[in-house]
Order: C-alpha cells, then structure tokens, then sequence
C-alpha cells in the first residue's frame, strides 16, 4: 500500500494532482448527492417534524463532524511529509499514535454530544413538534463519532500515502447502505427520523470496519490489534500539533453559519428558504474547491518532505488555476440566471426572490474561496496550520460576522447587503495566504516531520 504508485513527488504535477483530486470529487459528490437522497425520503416517508429533527439536528451533528475531518488533516500531513523523506519505516509508529487518537477522540466526542443534546437542540430554538425526533437523532447518531473517527483518520492516513482512491470506495459503499437502512428502516417500518439516524450510525460502522480490513489486506503499516495501540509521544505531538488547529479552524467555521442562520431568520421565513436553497447550492459548487484543498495538502505535504519545493509550489497554482475554472462556471451561473438555479429547488415566487438577492454579493464568494482554499491546503501541506486557524478565525468572527450583524441586524438590511458581506473573510484569508506564500516563510522547518 506504500509502493511508489502513490509517490506524489514524481512524474508530472499537473496529471499527478489532477488524478490524486478526481477519488476527493467523487467521494465529496457521493456524499454531497447522498445527503439530498437521505433528506427526499424522510421528507417523503415520514411527518414535517422527522424533516425539521433531521435538518436541525445535522446542522449540530456535521459541526461535530468537522473537528474530525480537520483532526484527519494532522494524519495527512504527517504521514505525507515521512512517506515524501523516504522515512517509511516511521509510518507505523504515525500510525499507532493516529489510531490512538482516534480510538479516545471518537469515544469523548460521543460523550460529549450525548451529553449536549438537549440543552444544545433548546440553543438552536428547535421546534416543538421536532424535538423529540431531533434528540433521538442526536444520541443515536453520537455513537456513529466513534466509527467516523476511524474513518477519518484512516482516509487522512491514506491520503498521506497517495491513496485518494480507496476512500472513495470506502464512502461509495457506505452511501449504499445507508439509502438502502433509509428505505427499509424510514419507508419500510416509518422509524422517522430515529431510522434515519440508525441507518447513519450502522452505515458509518461498516464503513470503519470494511475500510480496516480492507487495508489489513493491502500491506497496512498497521494492525489494529489492542497491543498495537500506543501513543507513540513524538507522532502524537506532532499529529495534534498540527491536526489541532484544523480541526479548531474547521469546526469553528461550522459554528459560524450557525450564528449566520440566526440573522437570515429575522428576515422571515421566504429569506429563510432562499438562503438555505443558496447555501445548498453553494455546498455542491464547491466540491472542486473542497477536494483541490484537501489533495493539495497531501500533495504538497510529500513534496515538502521530499525537499521538492518547487513541485509543492507548482501544485498549489495548478490547483488555483483548475479551481478557478470550476469556480468561474458556477460563478456566471449564479451571475447570468439566479433565479432558474434558485427555481431548481422551489416554485415559490417570493423564495426565488429572495435567494436571487443572496446570489447578488454571494457569487463572488466561489471565485474568492477556490483561491483561499488552494492557499490555505499549500499552508497546511507544509504544516503551518496554526496560521490558517488565525486567518479563518480573524476573518470570520472580527469581520465577515460582525459585518452580517451590521447589515442585519443594526441597520435592518436584507439579504442583499448580507450576501456582499460573506466574500470578505475569504478575501482576506486568499491575501494573507497569499503574503504569507510569497514571503517564504512557509520554509521554516520547526513544524516539519523529522
């Protein structure tokens, strides 16, 4: 599994990112075109209070989520930068301290979401009639933490090897399974939303248990047993030295389109809707943007192991540049006809309004992410990703949110106003990114795998 098949650092950048990044897009699409399956059967088998305890209850659940999927990132670039130096004899010990990790990572959040059920379901004002459907949800799917902590870390492992391939198969057969517990356990036996919720938590254990024995076949530098479990101190501390940021940066992130949603909410129930229909939409547009940052990383993450920096740098403005293609696409679309797009997803005339308002400033926020994206996966690829917590953070929570409560709140705007407020955080992490690039101070090795 560690053959030079997956060594990043050889051959042409160019098809090497663009091969390791197409396995990042299906598995992103998979999940993305999973989601609106999921939601369509609740929505037409079970009651409007199993659609509002699943959608309000996700938004909570994918806020969890995200610390793992940044915690991964750690995973990644560890293990990219020993497998780029030729260290592969390392990998095992990474390994140990990576799946420790994930083992005490993914039993306390299932705790810690247990235990923040109900009082954080009543902090989101969570309808009445959705609430017990949203808290089963919630306890139901804490237990899948545990299981999606092993499966992060092993597909941010994996990638760190050059492996983008198998965690797509991973998340292909994991999808499956989870329409087919959706149909049998919400239409068959019209569980709701707590069927939902089993279908979820039972697909995400097969997906960890299939991904690790698949990988114990495939010359794994691993083996899962009990004894094999140790937090080996030097990896751990350089897995939480860099996972940690991302994973604060990530989660942080998610947290904010909470605060968001809340602003938009005082504008009624029609820009409610608009606004979900944008963001939704704006969720599938950016799947290139998403899994350029993620392959980037990895990428960059061998090359600088390998002290290829020149291929590093090259990988990031082939990643700007093929980003920005998908980018500009969505962009004109959401430029040249809002309200078909908006229209897509709904016939109420006063919803297509709204959302075309939204797309008014928020278009611009595809061509300004695709960039600060590909500058923040070369950032955290060469393991400086304290920096990208900061600029996230600074950008999000002193500007883009204070500036949205300026427009909505103070001043009473619309969603017009709001949508040319989200680009700014995105431009300032693209030009501090930027800065920081050219600076050159991404060189410095006190963060670097040794």
């Amino acid at each position: 599994m560690t053959d030079n098949k997956n060594d990043l650092t050889q051959g042409s950048v160019l098809k090497k990112l663009w091969n390791f990044t197409l396995p990042f897009i299906g598995a992103n699409l998979i999940q993305t075109l999973y989601s609106m399956v999921d939601l369509y059967i609740v929505g037409r088998a079970a009651t409007t209070a199993d659609v509002s305890a699943v959608s309000v209850a996700s938004l909570l659940i994918n806020t969890f989520t995200m610390l793992l999927i940044g915690l991964s990132v750690g995973a990644t670039v560890v293990v990219g930068q020993r497998f780029g130096s030729g260290d592969r004899s390392s990998l095992s010990r990474v390994a140990s301290a990576t799946f420790s990790v994930a083992a005490i990572v993914g039993v306390g959040l299932a705790a810690v979401s247990a235990a923040l059920t109900v009082p954080a379901l009543h902090w989101i004002n969570t309808p009445a009639e959705a609430m017990r459907g949203a808290i089963a949800y919630m306890l139901i799917c804490s237990i899948g933490y545990i299981f999606q902590s092993f499966y992060n870390m092993l597909a941010g492992f994996l990638r760190g090897i050059g492996d983008s391939r198998s965690p797509m198969i991973f998340v292909c057969i994991s999808s499956v399974l989870n329409i087919i517990g959706d149909i049998i356990l919400v239409w068959g036996f019209g569980m709701g939303a707590a069927g939902a919720a089993v279908a979820t938590m039972l697909a995400q254990a097969f997906c960890a248990i299939f991904g690790i024995l698949y990988v114990k076949r495939h010359d794994f530098p691993f083996d899962f047993k009990p004894k094999s479990f140790h937090l080996e101190k030097p990896e751990t501390s350089e897995l939480l030295h860099i996972g940690i940021p991302t994973a604060l940066q990530e989660t942080l992130v998610m947290f904010s389109f909470i605060i968001l949603e809340g602003i938009i909410n005082r504008f009624g129930l029609s820009a409610s809707a608009g606004a979900g229909i944008v963001d939704k939409f704006f969720l599938f547009a950016t799947i290139p943007t998403n899994s350029f940052y993620a392959a980037i990383s990895a990428m960059t993450a061998q090359n600088i192991g390998a002290e290829r920096e020149d291929r590093a740098k090259k990988c990031m403005w082939y990643g700007m540049i093929l980003s920005e293609c998908f980018a500009v696409f969505f962009f004109l679309l959401a430029a040249l006809i809002p309200g078909k797009v908006v229209g897509i997803f709904t016939t109420d005339t006063s919803v297509i309004e709204q959302g075309v308002l939204y797309f008014a400033g928020y278009k611009y926020e595809y061509i300004l992410c695709a960039m600060a994206f590909c500058v923040n996966g070369f950032i955290n690829g060469t393991g400086h990703t304290k920096l990208t917590l900061v600029t996230n953070v600074v950008s999000t929570y002193a500007v883009r949110i204070p500036a949205c409560v300026l427009m909505g709140v103070v001043l009473g705007g619309s969603l017009f106003g709001i949508g040319y407020m989200l680009p700014i955080a995105s431009a300032i992490q693209a030009l501090v990114g930027l800065i920081f690039f050219f600076t050159g101070k991404w060189r410095a090795k006190t963060v670097r795998a040794v």
